[in-house]
């Protein structure tokens, strides 16, 4: 559509276009909605499939402090409670766990301060190196014990972290921190600090066979909460010493070779705002060493939230996580629940983490008689308790982490839905669409799930509640009709809907290549001499193989490869107690290492997932190494699927974030004085654009480009206004084929459609408020 300046002409095509809105509705909408809980009356959700956001590794604990308390119980408290933590069948199944490397040692002057202070006698956590070079592998059983039994049950990510250095490489030999809020490891011992965090690392893989992932050398390093005599470890770190500190790690991961195995984290500070502050300014050479962005969100925005996965996550190439999280007493045991599943939701929609972690999955400080965390069944500290007797208990948080973590796992990719009240995932392998939907209101609420964006989509969804009365509760099957469902959500609620038979291969679909499928061209496994095979089943193998194939060997230097074209691979393999080691490269680039070993045999699982790549053609080779985890019985690897996401789409449209600082080649029309761009409200970056009508001007922003081919194509944007009569679409040939309501007073939101165009044809796409009073503004235009 042309917008022209006859007003009566303008305003009758605006009445046409509400009108039509109805339809264009399934056509393509809005997708996210930054606002609260919904009113109480009933509404719907779309699913948007073709919005990706990252995979999903897990959902996990941090291990400091309750782990030691934890370890220290006799079998017949710490085997249930291991058992209700991390098997994802007879418990919620943990699959995350981060490691506290401990400081207590002979030195430390602050231990009784410590153990009378904020969690008793647990946060006096030994250290493996109680003395300059002499290490102790008998140190910190219990928590060790935590480690080993979480492995035993599936947990599969495991990070090491410092609260503090040792005593004795501390400026005053207190593991609680300096005086007026100073650093406190010794500039001296830099070098002995990155040494003993290697170290460990190495233990950890060579002789215990729990690799760790990750090293995070600090924590919370810059908010000043640690000093001497404090109540628990830790260390303050500026921002300076915090990139000195991760340049030393990384060289020294590299120089030891760990590096293959175990990576740098950072900065894990307590809020994202700091966080990003805190990554921001360290130097190329110590951003190039993090692999993996992690953050406390016990503070920042929303928007500090968006600008991390935007500008760390996504333009930086950093795998993202939300390492830790927790809060005090609420109102009730399902009040925690609530507000533990808000939390997830915020973080899930604007920081997208691949795992999220609590800060302790146990609460063992029931009794404010004792010291400690005055522990309750309503607070947020923990997600397992205690009575007042000592029993372990599991109030509604815990079952409100297992409406995300027993049913989101590794390999699922989370995607976007239109209320922000529901966290949405899927997973292309097993064809599994996964909707966890939280109801904070005190009035039960009808939701309908619109699930039209699919291929096909199974028969029936089924619920798991958590209620004040209900723990997880498996409800009777829901029928899905014309790809929509409609399920009543109680008051006070968390209910996870788990559909099968769920099919996408729109935009965004990832392509599936199996194990079986051989050759030397693209999508396809080429294999070295020496490798088995198996299809049709294995046999009857029951741990879940993808199309019931899978393909191992346990030669040194075998080798298996797949060329692709895509913007990002998932290598998913068999765990077992007979696996081996492999290495996994890309283009012949640094070689890192996966371990196929675990307790239980599963087929089917996510091994492996590049950094996104840059267009063109890749070769992903998996390599023998003939090692194996001590604990494994054998050394080969199983490979079962591999998991190729497409080719970044190339954004059609110029200057579409306005980073430019200007309008160019967009263009105002009607008023074009009223169009403009600005820097106080974008959606990410600096710069948006913005319209301002008055109550008797309209506004458009404009761009038009010619279609480059036959096609269908996509069109998105980020979008607010505080007026409500904005639209946003596209013209082909000067006839408009799409118009979407932008909603107001809502924030941003994401608006996208599909529309069809023939090469040569010109596409407008335009932005556009009604005559009134108020302000709209745009930002992240995709035209693709």
């Amino acid at each position: 559509m042309t917008m022209v300046g006859h007003n009566g002409k303008r305003r009758v095509q605006v009445l046409a276009r509400l009108v039509v809105l109805a339809s264009i509705i399934a056509a393509g909408t809005l997708v996210f909605v930054d606002n609260g809980q919904k009113a109480y009356a009933d509404y719907s959700v779309t699913v948007y499939p073709s919005q990706q956001f990252q995979t999903i590794q897990g959902w996990g604990t941090s291990m400091a402090w309750w782990a030691n308390w934890a370890g220290s119980l006799n079998d017949s408290q710490r085997v249930p409670l291991a058992d209700k933590l991390f098997d994802p069948n007879a418990g919620i199944g943990l699959n995350v766990l981060r490691y506290n490397f401990g400081a207590d040692g002979p030195g430390n002057v602050c231990h009784n301060s410590i153990a009378s202070g904020k969690a008793g006698i647990y946060t006096n956590i030994p250290t493996y190196e109680p003395t300059n070079g002499n290490y102790d592998w008998t140190q910190d059983a219990n928590q060790r014990w935590v480690l080993q039994a979480a492995q035993s049950r599936g947990a599969n990510i495991f990070e090491g972290f410092v609260n503090s250095p040792p005593a004795w490489m501390t400026s005053n030999s207190c593991t609680s921190g300096a005086n007026g809020n100073a650093e406190n490891l010794s500039s001296s011992h830099y070098d002995d600090f990155t040494s003993y965090l290697s170290t460990i690392a190495q233990h950890f893989h060579d002789t215990w066979g729990m690799p760790l992932q990750t090293i995070e050398p600090f924590n919370e390093p810059t908010p000043g909460y640690w000093n001497y005599n404090g109540n628990q470890e830790g260390t303050n770190i500026s921002t300076g010493t915090q990139n000195t500190l991760v340049n030393k790690l990384g060289a020294k991961l590299d120089q030891t070779g760990v590096s293959a195995y175990s990576q740098v984290a950072a900065p894990d500070d307590t809020s994202v705002d700091r966080s990003n502050n805190d990554y921001n300014s360290y130097d190329s050479s110590a951003k190039a060493y993090v692999v993996q962005y992690n953050t406390h969100t016990y503070g920042g925005s929303n928007s500090d939230r968006d600008y991390a996965y935007n500008n760390i996550g996504q333009a930086g190439n950093k795998q993202l996580w939300m390492s830790e999280w927790g809060t005090g007493t609420q109102s009730s045991p399902i009040a925690a629940g609530i507000t533990l599943s808000q939390e997830i939701l915020t973080d899930e929609q604007h920081l997208h983490p691949s795992s999220w972690v609590i800060w302790q999955a146990a609460d063992n400080y029931f009794s404010s008689s004792g010291s400690g965390n005055g522990g309750s069944t309503s607070d947020l500290w923990g997600l397992a308790s205690t009575d007042s007797n000592g029993n372990i208990i599991y109030p509604s948080r815990y079952y409100t982490m297992g409406n995300y973590s027993k049913f989101v796992r590794p390999g699922y990719k989370m995607i976007e839905n239109s209320d922000s009240n529901t966290f949405s995932a899927y997973d292309a392998g097993s064809n599994t669409l996964v909707l966890v939907s939280t109801n904070s209101s005190s009035n039960s609420t009808n939701v309908t799930y619109n699930l039209s964006n699919f291929n096909g989509v199974g028969s029936t969804a089924t619920p798991y509640q958590t209620t004040a009365s209900q723990n997880l509760a498996q409800l009777a099957n829901v029928t899905v009709s014309n790809n929509a469902f409609t399920s009543a959500l109680p008051a006070q609620s968390i209910t996870t809907f788990v559909i099968h038979n769920v099919t996408y291969t729109g935009a965004g679909a990832a392509t599936e290549v199996d194990d079986s499928v051989q050759g030397t061209g693209l999508n396809q496994f080429n294999y070295s001499a020496n490798w088995g095979h198996c299809t049709g089943g294995c046999g009857n193998d029951t741990s879940g193989l993808y199309n019931g194939s899978n393909s191992w060997s346990g030669t040194a230097g075998a080798t298996a490869s797949v060329q692709f074209n895509g913007s990002r691979i998932r290598l998913f393999g068999v765990k077992d107690t007979n696996e081996g080691i492999a290495t996994i490269s890309i283009d012949g680039g640094t070689a890192m290492e996966v371990d196929f070993y675990a307790a239980h045999r599963a087929g089917n699982q996510l091994m492996w997932e590049s950094p996104l790549l840059s267009t063109g053609t890749h070769t992903l080779k998996v390599t023998v190494t003939g090692r194996k985890n001590p604990q494994s019985s054998n050394t080969w690897p199983a490979l079962d699927r591999v998991e190729i996401d497409p080719p970044a789409a190339t954004n059609l449209l110029s200057n579409a974030g306005f980073e430019s600082g200007s309008l160019s080649p967009w263009y105002g029309e009607l008023h074009p004085s009223l169009a403009g761009i600005e820097t106080n409200y974008p959606h990410t970056g600096t710069y948006d654009a913005y319209l301002h009508p008055t109550s008797s001007s309209d506004v458009g922003l404009v761009q038009i480009i010619t279609a480059p081919a036959s096609r269908t194509y996509t069109l998105s944007a980020y979008a607010a206004n505080n007026i409500g009569n904005v639209q946003f679409g596209a013209d082909v040939n000067g006839t408009q084929v799409r118009n979407l309501n932008v909603t107001g007073n809502v924030g941003y939101q994401l608006y996208t459609t599909t529309f069809t165009a023939t090469a040569g044809q010109s596409i407008k796409v335009w932005y556009y408020a009604h005559s009134i009073n108020g302000w709209a503004t745009i930002d992240d235009v995709s035209l693709t």
